[in-house]
């Protein structure tokens, strides 16, 4: 087992990576540890900003959850509707995407590409955010190996319908089943059911948008289901990820043979999954 639990070790740091959730730690009791000044705070200017960041979720607002904010460098990486003249830029032969159609989907993969929602690579005309914040959920007990990354991002509501639109036919297309941004490949996008306005007993979205897709992530594959809501002008990213650790799985076999206990390992089949009770304490915030 020691070998196992080693193996965690390593898939926990990795899925920490994934997107923007690069995590801060934070107190063992699901609090939310103060991170560096401007660490995860809302970029931009004027009421959006502040708006967003009134919003975003904070500790104790998902039951079984911990609430952090994305370090410095992770909140600035082009995640959450970055614009691009804020946000350092990676060179654009990394940044295209291939085949160029797919580039919605390429904008809201965080700062492994350099982009964020509306301003992915290939989409010169794309609506650019007003303001943006992120969140990174976990669970409290350290059962669940889903991390899941929750962005908010302020736009001209005709512009947060344009994105949508964009993202919703880039899900669909089979064009966009594989596609490359710079030396990333993503593979297995499929579109998912989402409700048409996706609502709470006291709020109500406007429309969604959800799809999976799979990368490689050196000896794992990492996995993200991803559902974006838009409320008005405001579009909410619900980012869940885990990895797939072939050799993980056949660990936890060996030890459920030995009759030990597994280290929980996600299966070739568990992709991960958008919990809705983070979808709806988010919108109830909004």
């Amino acid at each position: 087992m020691k070998s196992a639990v080693s193996r965690v070790v390593v898939a926990v740091s990795v899925v920490a990576a994934l997107g923007a959730t690069a995590a801060c730690g934070g107190s063992g009791d699901g609090g939310e540890k103060s991170a560096k000044p401007g660490a995860g705070s809302a970029k931009g200017g004027g009421g959006a900003a502040t708006r967003l960041e009134k919003a975003a979720l904070v500790a104790g607002d998902v039951k079984g959850y911990r609430v952090e904010k994305p370090e410095a460098r992770d909140a600035s990486s082009g995640s959450a509707g970055a614009e691009p003249s804020k946000a350092p830029k990676a060179p654009e032969a990394a940044r295209k995407t291939d085949p160029a159609v797919c580039a919605p989907l390429a904008a809201f993969l965080g700062p492994d590409t350099g982009t964020g929602p509306g301003a992915g690579p290939g989409a010169a005309n794309s609506p650019k955010a007003k303001a943006h914040v992120g969140r990174i959920l976990t669970g409290a007990d350290g059962k669940d190996l889903t991390t899941t990354d929750v962005r908010l991002a302020a736009y001209a509501e005709a512009d947060a319908e344009r994105v949508m639109a964009g993202l919703r036919a880039a899900s669909k297309s089979k064009k966009c089943a594989t596609f490359r941004v710079g030396g990333h490949r993503y593979f297995g996008v499929r579109p998912l059911s989402a409700p048409g306005k996706p609502q709470t007993p006291d709020k109500k979205g406007d429309e969604a948008v959800s799809y999976k897709l799979a990368h490689p992530k050196g000896e794992y594959v990492a996995r993200q289901t991803v559902t974006v809501v838009r409320d008005g002008g405001t579009l909410a990213v619900f980012d869940a990820s885990n990895l797939y650790d072939p050799a993980g799985v056949q660990e936890d076999k060996e030890a459920e043979r030995n009759g030990m206990e597994g280290i929980g390992t996600p299966k070739a089949d568990e992709d991960p999954k958008v919990a809705a009770a983070i979808v709806e304490a988010q919108l109830r915030k909004l």
